[in-house]
């Protein structure tokens, strides 16, 4: 009895994954190129003109939820970083969000005069 609910409890903690902690770890200004080398290829990538916005999915986060992990960059550069999750999504795929443009991260420019 005790080596099945051994089994039954490992095979229930194999099944909770987690998000990758280097998502964490991006910081603004960090290059595209260091993102990737970090999380990897994204999982969605969606783009209009210099913005661009990778997705990254993490299944089984909390039974049965997925994590969905968004980079946002501006002109090569992150600009930003957010989150959202997905219940019952037995995987990834079709449940990544549309991009919605008008919720990328505010863009500061800098005006200085000569």
């Amino acid at each position: 009895m005790r080596k099945i609910f051994a089994f039954v409890l490992v095979i229930y903690l194999s099944a909770c994954a987690s998000v990758n902690s280097e998502f964490f770890n991006i910081n603004n200004g960090d290059t595209k190129a260091s993102v990737i080398a970090r999380m990897g290829i994204p999982d969605d990538r969606q783009f209009q003109d210099k913005n661009e916005a990778f997705q990254y999915c993490t299944t089984g986060t909390s039974f049965g939820k997925s994590t969905f992990n968004v980079i946002w960059f501006y002109d090569g550069l992150v600009t930003g970083a957010s989150s959202y999750t997905v219940a019952h999504a037995a995987s990834c795929m079709g449940h990544f969000k549309q991009i919605n443009w008008d919720e990328a991260p505010d863009l500061i420019m800098e005006i200085r005069n000569k």
